[in-house]
């Protein structure tokens, strides 16, 4: 049985909202990487009906404080459960085995067992499922999506992303790192994202972005953060998710000998109204090719 839940256009919003609506709650109830294992979605190498590892997390916000739990020093109904909310998203998840056409139908049937763990009805005014796969990508740490609602408003986010892919490539100013390729160490976040049923694009994403940082050579990581956001909004968000917005890290590991690594990171918005999103629309739609733009390539000599 599918829990595919569509959401309307109106009640969408992108993750900046959604951390403003998230504050208007106080006391918060979460549970951290919950082991699971699902066939929901394609694995690494674009198969479905097989079964991979999943963390699940989920983070519930309350209406109200848990004041009468603090006070007698019990579970009561201010608070939630988080012993009950576990078995209930293991035991849904199990049940579903079979029926979830992917990662964010996935998501809806957690945050579905969330809810009806609030036996008062009142007490949870919002719930966000974070869900990782750990194998979930090719060359990094795996591929996830966050899943966001507010009970009261209805307002979604749903956020797709990337963790710690590491990709060679020539980048740097100084003239040892333009001799040979070095690790770079992608995140890319996705939000804003309207969700297609029985579709996900973590595959599809992460080819654009190795495609893109592999065959670069700038100098600077803020030269290559920006071709990365360009090719994405061309390649993933225009013509997959129109109106989402994208947030790329890029960290630079071997760079700086006493430190973990030197990092940027940028934002950028598909909105019409934004400068940046105006321009991508503008190519887009005169037909402007995806060709990457290469800058003081690697010389042999």
């Amino acid at each position: 049985m599918s829990s595919f839940r569509r959401i309307s256009a109106s009640h969408l919003v992108d993750q900046r909202e959604w951390e403003r609506e998230v504050q208007l709650y106080s006391d918060k109830v979460s549970v951290h990487n919950l082991q699971v294992t699902t066939d929901a979605g394609p694995d690494v190498w674009g198969r479905f009906g097989k079964p991979q590892p999943a963390l699940v997390s989920v983070f519930l916000s309350l209406n109200r404080s848990f004041e009468s739990a603090a006070e007698r020093d019990v579970v009561d109904q201010s608070t939630v459960h988080y012993g009950k909310l576990s078995k209930n998203i293991l035991s849904d998840i199990k049940k579903r085995a079979g029926g979830l056409e992917g990662i964010h139908a996935l998501a809806i049937a957690v945050e579905s067992a969330a809810f009806s763990t609030d036996v008062s009805g009142g007490i949870i005014g919002a719930c966000e499922v974070d869900i990782l796969y750990p194998k979930g990508s090719m060359l990094g740490e795996g591929a996830g999506l966050r899943s966001s609602t507010a009970r009261k408003s209805g307002k979604h986010a749903t956020m797709l992303y990337l963790k710690n892919v590491q990709i060679p490539t020539l980048v740097g100013v100084n003239s040892n790192e333009r001799t040979m390729k070095q690790p770079v160490i992608a995140n890319v976040w996705v939000d804003n994202l309207s969700y297609k049923e029985k579709e996900d694009r973590f595959l599809k994403l992460e080819r654009i972005l190795v495609k893109t940082i592999e065959q670069s050579s700038f100098e600077t990581l803020e030269s290559l953060a920006t071709e990365v956001a360009e090719q994405l909004m061309r390649q993933f968000v225009l013509p997959e998710t129109p109106g989402s917005n994208v947030r790329i890290r890029l960290e630079k590991p071997l760079a700086v000998p006493f430190a973990d690594a030197p990092a940027i990171e940028i934002f950028r918005s598909s909105d019409p109204d934004d400068p940046f999103g105006r321009k991508m629309i503008v190519e887009a739609n005169a037909g402007k090719g995806m060709q990457l733009r290469l800058v003081k390539p690697y010389m042999a000599n």
